[in-house]
């Protein structure tokens, strides 16, 4: 029998959605920007890059998504910086990362930087402003295993450059036991407020509120426009942590939609370790479920869209943006099939039944 490698651990169901949606996001954030120029990937708290059972980690996960990716040819530089400030881990990590990726492409680069998060970046960021830099367009994963290791003003000094997006593990089930005078410092770093203090005298749940004040100043501390949080459930029913995406660009909020519907498409942004442990998360709501929310999502178009005429297009950003749901062609099949008297006419279509790019509705 081999020894126990202290470096590594048991791969959580949870954590596994977690991967899932951050594949998800790669996959469709990769070629949006890799075309323009360099853009960067960091990993704030990277790990290992393995589990005990040999189930890859997120450093691995994104390398290979990029490595793979059925576009990597027109990709023109990609970055990786992986940052485990724990040496042993670090070293594990350059280890796996070596096995798995003798050879990258030229255009896809990664460093192993073991260090502390926060220190690193800030004097990456201090070197820009010094240049009088701009940082290149820069998806950033926190996923620390507590609520420490970053704070809200260095998402700020991140989130002011421009095609800069973040996610991040929210520990709202552990800073909930944690609310009390020792770690009032810490929490204040987090949230570059105090106002998490009058959460203390809630009676009952405390981790919406916690989520809610951490969103309300990544919009209003940092910047963010659009922000979309998944929940992660554990095995005795209570909430783990809430993964927070933070972008201002609409399309960043589409995509990262897109991956969090992939692993709960009930359209409810959450998911259960009961439900992990027994069968797989991404679950086919093809049938009852999908029409469920089509019908949904139906009415708030026509809601909304009464009386006027609109693109295909305002109505998919009125979808992404104003609505739980992702934008589905279907939406509007719906509305024509089951209540044409809705529709007035539809105008840029050669074949009836179908809503192409540019088309034009009017609406009863």
């Amino acid at each position: 029998m081999s020894p126990v490698d202290p470096t590594i651990w048991d791969l959580e169901p949870h954590t596994k959605a977690k991967h899932e949606i951050l594949r998800n996001y790669l996959g469709g954030w990769f070629p949006i920007l890799a075309g323009s120029g360099r853009i960067v990937y960091i990993d704030g708290f990277a790990g290992p890059g393995v589990y005990s059972n040999g189930e890859e980690g997120s450093p691995v996960i994104a390398l290979r998504t990029a490595s793979e990716h059925m576009l990597r040819h027109r990709f023109r530089e990609i970055v990786f910086l992986f940052i485990e400030n724990r040496l042993d881990r670090a070293n594990k990590l350059r280890e796996v990362l070596s096995e798995k990726f003798p050879k990258l492409p030229e255009n896809i680069k990664y460093q192993v930087i073991s260090e502390d998060f926060e220190p690193t970046i800030e004097r990456l960021l201090n070197e820009l402003e010094k240049e009088d830099a701009r940082l290149a367009p820069t998806f950033t994963f926190i996923d620390p295993f507590g609520f420490t290791g970053f704070s809200m003003e260095l998402l700020n000094r991140i989130l002011r450059h421009e095609k800069c997006e973040v996610l991040i593990t929210f520990m709202a089930g552990f800073i909930r036991r944690f609310l009390d005078e020792l770690r009032e410092p810490a929490l204040d770093r987090l949230f570059t407020t105090d106002e998490w203090r009058s959460i203390r005298k809630i009676d009952g749940p405390k981790e919406r509120p916690l989520l809610e004040l951490f969103e309300k100043q990544l919009k209003e501390y940092c910047g963010v426009t659009y922000i979309r949080s998944f929940e992660m459930i554990g095995i005795n029913n209570q909430i783990i942590y809430y993964m927070i995406f933070g972008t201002k660009y609409w399309l960043g909020l589409k995509v990262m939609k897109e991956a969090m519907w992939r692993v709960d498409r009930r359209g409810k942004y959450k998911f259960s370790d009961r439900l992990g442990r027994e069968q797989t998360f991404l679950v086919d709501y093809k049938d009852a479920m999908q029409k469920h929310w089509i019908s949904m999502a139906s009415e708030l178009v026509y809601n909304r869209y009464e009386k006027e005429t609109v693109s295909v297009e305002d109505i998919e950003k009125y979808i992404i943006i104003e609505t739980k749901y992702v934008f589905r062609k279907a939406i509007l099949l719906y509305i024509e099939n089951n209540n044409p008297e809705r529709i007035i006419a539809v105008r840029g279509r050669k074949k009836k039944r179908t809503f192409p790019k540019g088309c034009i509705i009017t609406f009863a």
